[in-house]
């Protein structure tokens, strides 16, 4: 009954919108949540956007609806915004939200709407900006429940229901008389325990925590593999700065897992990330095509190169598409489930097996494949050299790629690189020159020809 009544509402704010009906469409708006306002205007022309998010009278959900909407949909939103409005409605923001905010404003806009905040506010927003924005620093919330150990039960309670300024509370963390973090519990175990017992007797002492200056990655890992619903961030000295909630990092494992799409297909910036240029956005994209461009004049110069021998056994030809597309498939393959356990963690410590077994996979199905093509080379050619050259090359071809696959991303995330970029254009032209020069190496050498 809800998601009919859910989707009849949407249906009703994107048909107003489009027909510019804007007194039906406040009334429609009214009733909607900020969630699914957000979701709408993604599916909306810059024009529609604005008029829609106009017909929110209410501030608290005029900020909320900015703070879930991305990309070039937040600037077409805020474009025409006065920055004293954009100041006001921050303020129905946490501090971690406005500082992301904030951060995909223009520099000029940004300075402008921060001129307009309250002191205490814009200080607090202010020191979160210092933070790298990909950092636990940059999305944490600032601040945290914090008590000492020699608190009872009974007054962390009546410490909770007095704690009015936090938003969100989770555990509590204990601190020492020099403000370092020492232990943490849960609420329930404030409620399970004599109002009498000190929070001391309670705590964890091995408290899972994370520095300023850790990737949002990480943290995001962190949390799924300890199922936290917070994860402290502490200072070079253990003192606590903060936390990072679990709707944080959703939209971390969100924003990483779209950074990976893109960055698999060789696209990575979008008009808002390029400053608003619209051709920048190809300029970006550029050296990803030449990639492409390069490994496909390496791939003809190779044909030239075996140009005798193909002329003399011109059915190998035909079997080039084929070996191509099995090789580069197993490395894509390979190269996707290695950047998958890369971002899960579950490839820290074992990296030999997981390269091993990928190989092993590569084998395998080489060995399967090779018989296949093989065979069916032989029974419908005749010709067992062909058909010999053409299984070793598969087999050979496939189990390499397995190796190639598993071993870039990995070598890429030694070297600072988001191994996402292996399973894109890079890993792919790769593979295309691996397998055929595998195929018509194999070949020159089983049908006993020199090549060119």
């Amino acid at each position: 009954m809800a998601d009919t009544l859910l989707g009849q509402r949407v249906d009703a704010i994107r048909r107003l919108a489009r027909r510019g009906h804007a007194a039906p469409l406040a009334k429609v708006v009214a009733k909607a949540r900020a969630e699914d306002i957000a979701a709408i205007i993604g599916h909306l022309t810059a024009p529609e956007q604005r008029l829609v998010f106009t017909q929110v009278k209410e501030d608290r959900m005029a900020a909320d609806v900015l703070s879930r909407v991305h990309g070039d949909d937040f600037m077409h939103l805020v474009e025409n915004v006065a920055p004293e409005r954009i100041a006001l409605l921050l303020t129905h923001l946490p501090a971690d939200d406005q500082t992301d905010l904030l951060e995909r404003l223009p520099e000029e806009s940004r300075e402008a709407v921060m001129q307009r905040m309250k002191g205490e506010a814009r200080e607090e927003v202010e020191e979160l900006l210092a933070y790298a924005p990909d950092t636990a620093g940059g999305i944490m919330s600032p601040g945290a429940f914090t008590l000492r150990a020699d608190t009872t039960c009974r007054d962390a309670i009546a410490a909770v229901q007095e704690a009015s300024d936090q938003e969100l509370i989770y555990y509590c963390y204990v601190e020492d008389d020099e403000g370092h973090l020492v232990g943490v519990t849960s609420l329930r175990n404030l409620l399970t325990h004599p109002p009498s017992t000190r929070l001391a007797d309670i705590m964890s002492r091995d408290v899972i925590a994370v520095r300023t200056e850790t990737d949002q990655e990480e943290v995001a890992r962190i949390a799924g593999r300890y199922d936290l619903l917070a994860v402290p961030v502490v200072d070079s000295q253990r003192n606590l700065v903060g936390i990072v909630t679990v709707d944080d990092v959703i939209d971390v494992i969100k924003e990483e897992a779209a950074e990976d799409m893109l960055l698999m297909a060789g696209v990575r910036e979008s008009t808002e990330e390029t400053g608003g240029s619209r051709f920048l956005v190809p300029a970006k994209r550029l050296p990803w095509l030449l990639v492409t461009l390069l490994g496909g004049l390496g791939i003809a110069e190779l044909i030239h190169h075996f140009d005798p021998l193909l002329r003399q056994e011109l059915l190998l030809a035909g079997f080039i598409p084929i070996v191509m597309g099995m090789e580069g498939n197993v490395g894509i393959q390979a190269a996707t489930v290695t950047v998958r356990g890369i971002a899960t963690g579950r490839i820290d410590g074992s990296v030999s097996r997981a390269v091993g077994q990928e190989v092993f996979n590569g084998a395998v199905l080489g060995l399967f494949f090779a018989l296949a093509i093989g065979g069916y080379c032989l029974a419908r050619f005749g010709d067992g050299r062909v058909a010999l050259s053409v299984a070793l090359a598969v087999l050979t071809g496939m189990t390499s790629a397995a190796l190639v696959g598993t071993l870039v991303p990995l070598t890429f995330r030694r070297l600072g690189v988001d191994p996402a970029i292996a399973t894109g254009p890079f890993v792919t032209t790769a593979m295309d020159v691996l397998g055929l020069t595998i195929y018509l190496g194999a070949a020159t050498v089983l049908l006993g020809h020199l090549g060119a």
